[in-house]
C-alpha cells in the first residue's frame, strides 16, 4: 500500500512573523539555539506552507539544540513508517553538521517521561550545507533506544503510550560558529518516507476521479428555516457564477428549552423542499436535550441501549420514511470528545457501549423498514482527552452499520482565551489518514469544518482565515482528496465564511470557484453506488 503522511508534529503556519516565545505551542530551545518563526525560503504552498523555524546559534553555550513537547498518542507502526523534516543549512555554515534527533516515548503509559522507565529513541543525521531545502526521511527501525529504562521497542502505537517530545541537538556544538543558522520545516511521521509531488515540497496531486461535493449548515437552521440555508450560503458567492451546494445539513436534539417533553422532529415538508430543491439532506440526530438547565439529566449511553429513548427514535422512523429520496443521519458524532453525554469520556471509558447504542439506533430504523437513510459515524478530529481507551478505532460499529465514515475539523473551537491556532493539515491529517488507512472502502465526508478569525490580540504578520481557508482548498486537492464532501459550519460570527470580506473572498476563489469542488450539478442522490468507495 502507498505511502501517506500520518501525523504532522509542525507546519508552523499558526506562528506569526519573528516569533520567538512559543510556551503556549510547547515548542522550546536550549543551550546555543535561538529560535524564531520565519517566512525565508519558504514558497507559500504545498508542504512548505508560509511560515519555518529559523535556529540561530549565539555561541553563547557549548551545546545546544530545540524541541517540540507533543504528550500526544500516535498509531506509529516502527515496521514502516518514517520519521520526515525538511531542512535548509546554507552553505555560508561552511561545513557539515551533526544533529541527534530525539524521540521520548511513555513506555509504562503513566504520562510521565521517567528516564528510569520509559525510552529515548535516536538518529544521527548527518546535514551538508546546500542553498536548497533537503528532505530528510528516517525510517523509525533505524532509531536506536538510549537511556536504562523502557522495554527497548518502539511501541508507540496509539495504546502503546504517548509520544512526549521531539528533540533535535546538535551534537557537535562545539565546532559551530557564531551566527550559524539552519530552517527546519513540516516535521512529520508517514507511512513509508513522506509522500511528494512535482517536488519536493509538494503534496502528491489527486487523482482525476477525485472531487469533493459541498455542504453547509447555517444558523437560519435554528429558527427552522431550513430551506433557507442553501440559498443563503450560495447568495454569498453566486454573482455570475451558478453553483449549488450538494448537501444541507441539518442539527436536531431531542428536545430544546425547558420542556423537555416537547420532543422535537425532523419535518417532513422541509425535508422534501429540500430535496425538491436538488439537495441531499444530512441530519445530525443529536441524543441529548438542549438550553435546559444545567441539572437536567441528559441521555447516557447505558439508556439508549436500554430502549429509553426508543419512542423517541419510533418518530424519528415514521418520519424519515415519508421523505421522497436519501437522508444522511449522522448519529451520535464527536464521540472521542468531552463535550456530549454520548461522548465515551462519560460513558466509563468504554467504546463497547458507544458501539451497543450506535448499533441499537441503526437496527431501530432497519427493524421499522426505513430504506432511504444512510448512516454517518464522525469523530473529531483530534481525540479529547488523549487516551488509550479513546482511539476511534475502537469504536468502530462495523461495516454493516456505517454508510459513510466522517470527521468534524475546526481551527480554535472550543479553547478558553485565544486558541491555538493550527493548519487545516495539522488538525486533521491524523484521524483523515486513520480513517483512509483502515476503512478505504467507505467515503469519507467532513460534516463539519471551520476556522476562526484572528483576534485583535494576535498582532504581527501571521495566517489569517483566508489563508486558512486557502491552505485547505489545497491540502483537499492534494493529500485529503479521498474527502467527498465537505460542510461549511456557518454559525457563530467569528465562523462564518463571511466573518470577514477577506475569508469569503478566499472561500470563493479557492472552494466555489473550483471545479474540483462540485456542486449538486452532480447528481449525488442517483449515484449512490458511484461513493462506495474511496480507495
Amino acid at each position: 500500500s502507498k505511502a501517506q503522511l500520518k501525523y504532522l508534529v509542525d507546519d508552523f503556519e499558526g506562528m506569526a512573523e519573528k516569533q520567538s516565545d512559543f510556551k503556549k505551542e510547547g515548542i522550546f530551545s536550549f543551550g546555543s539555539a535561538k529560535i524564531t518563526a520565519q517566512n525565508t525560503f519558504t514558497t507559500g504552498s504545498g508542504y512548505s506552507g508560509h511560515r519555518s523555524m529559523m535556529v540561530n546559534w549565539s555561541g553563547r553555550d557549548k551545546f545546544g539544540g530545540w524541541g517540540i513537547g507533543l504528550g500526544r498518542m500516535v498509531d506509529l507502526n516502527p515496521e514502516e513508517d518514517y520519521f520526515n523534516f525538511y531542512i535548509y543549512a546554507p552553505t555560508s555554515n561552511k561545513r557539515n553538521d551533526s544533529i541527534k534527533i530525539s524521540i521520548e516515548e511513555d513506555d509504562n503509559a503513566n504520562e510521565k517521561f521517567e528516564p528510569a522507565h520509559d525510552e529515548t529513541w535516536n538518529f544521527i543525521a548527518n546535514i551538508k550545507p546546500a542553498e536548497d531545502w533537503q528532505l530528510i526521511s528516517i525510517p523509525l527501525q533505524e532509531f536506536y533506544p538510549s537511556g536504562k529504562g523502557g522495554d527497548k521497542i518502539f511501541n508507540t502505537g496509539y495504546k502503546g503510550g504517548v509520544i512526549f517530545s521531539v528533540i533535535f541537538t546538535f551534537s557537535d556544538s562545539s565546532a559551530i560558529h557564531q551566527g550559524q543558522h539552519w530552517y527546519f520545516d513540516f516535521i512529520s511521521f508517514s507511512k513509508g518516507p513522506l509522500p511528494t509531488g512535482q517536488n519536493k515540497l509538494s503534496p502528491p496531486p489527486a487523482h482525476e476521479q477525485d472531487y469533493a461535493l459541498l455542504g453547509a449548515w447555517s444558523e437560519e437552521g435554528n429558527s427552522g428555516n431550513f430551506n433557507k440555508i442553501a440559498s443563503t450560503f450560495e447568495g454569498y458567492f453566486n454573482q455570475g457564477i451558478n453553483k449549488k451546494l450538494g448537501v444541507v445539513h441539518l442539527f436536531q436534539p431531542f428536545a430544546s428549552g425547558k420542556d423537555v417533553n416537547s420532543n422535537q422532529y425532523p419535518s417532513v415538508s422541509h425535508l422534501n423542499e429540500i430535496i425538491s430543491l436538488g439537495y441531499v439532506p444530512m441530519i445530525t440526530l443529536e441524543n441529548h436535550y438542549v438550553e435546559v438547565n444545567k441539572n437536567h439529566k441528559q441521555p447516557n449511553l447505558y439508556s439508549i441501549i436500554e430502549g429509553h429513548y426508543d419512542f423517541l427514535f419510533y418518530e424519528w422512523t415514521e418520519r424519515i420514511k415519508k421523505v421522497d429520496g436519501p437522508v444522511l443521519i449522522r448519529i451520535l458524532h464527536e464521540f472521542n470528545g468531552d463535550w456530549y453525554p454520548w461522548c465515551i469520556s462519560q460513558n466509563e471509558n468504554q467504546p463497547w457501549l458507544y458501539i451497543e447504542a450506535y448499533k441499537r439506533i441503526v437496527n431501530f430504523f432497519k427493524d421499522h423498514d426505513v430504506n432511504n437513510a444512510k448512516f454517518v459515524w464522525c469523530p473529531n478530529s483530534m481525540s479529547i482527552p488523549q487516551a488509550s481507551w479513546n482511539y476511534i478505532m475502537d469504536a468502530y460499529p462495523g461495516d454493516d452499520y456505517v454508510d459513510f465514515v466522517a470527521l468534524d475539523i475546526y481551527n480554535g473551537a472550543g479553547e478558553k482565551g485565544i486558541p491555538t491556532w493550527r493548519s487545516f493539515r495539522k488538525e486533521g491529517i491524523e484521524n483523515y489518514q486513520l480513517l483512509t488507512e483502515k476503512l478505504p472502502h467507505k467515503p469519507l465526508l467532513i460534516c463539519e469544518i471551520s476556522s476562526r478569525e484572528r483576534m485583535p490580540k494576535e498582532t504581527g504578520a501571521m495566517q489569517d482565515k483566508a489563508g486558512w481557508i486557502e491552505q485547505m482548498a489545497e491540502a483537499l486537492m492534494t493529500d485529503f482528496s479521498k474527502v467527498r464532501l465537505i460542510v461549511w459550519f456557518n454559525e457563530y460570527d467569528n465562523f462564518k465564511i463571511n466573518s470577514s470580506e477577506k475569508a469569503k473572498k478566499s472561500f470563493s476563489k479557492n472552494v466555489w470557484q473550483n471545479s474540483f469542488f462540485r456542486s449538486s450539478d452532480f447528481d449525488f442522490i442517483k449515484n449512490w453506488s458511484e461513493l462506495t468507495t474511496n480507495e
